[in-house]
């Protein structure tokens, strides 16, 4: 007759701590490639979401927008007015007021010179001082 010895490991009682071990001397812990990837990721997110704020808390994109320092003004038609009267005020020097008027009807896609009191069109190059 054969008998088995059994061996039986203590378990830890509830609410009682395992016994720590101490850490093992020169063993160190080294982040994979994957881990570097997803570290790298996340401050590039955090970086995009800093500069998206920063951007909107200062308003930077109505800065770099400009204030239409291209030349063009936009104005709305008064009674009596006409695209000869707004070359006289606002063709740039050394443009013809005909050159002025073609442009103008090409920039605002106006198929002939006749305005409506009320419309809004756009005259390239303000300059009203330069005349």
């Amino acid at each position: 007759m054969h008998t088995r010895q059994a061996t039986v490991t203590a378990l830890p009682l509830r609410g009682t701590s395992a016994v720590a071990r101490p850490a093992r001397a020169g063993v160190r812990l080294e982040v994979t490639r994957r881990g570097r990837m997803l570290v790298t990721a996340i401050a590039f997110l955090l970086g995009l979401a800093v500069a998206a704020l920063v951007l909107l808390v200062l308003d930077v994109p109505s800065a770099l927008a400009g204030d239409g320092a291209d030349g063009e003004r936009t104005v709305i038609v008064a009674a009596g007015d006409d695209l000869w009267s707004y070359a006289d005020l606002y063709a740039p020097e050394g443009m013809s007021d005909a050159d002025f008027v073609t442009e103008v009807r090409a920039l605002n896609e106006l198929p002939t010179p006749r305005l409506t009191q009320g419309q809004e069109i756009v005259l390239p190059a303000a300059d009203p001082a330069g005349r």
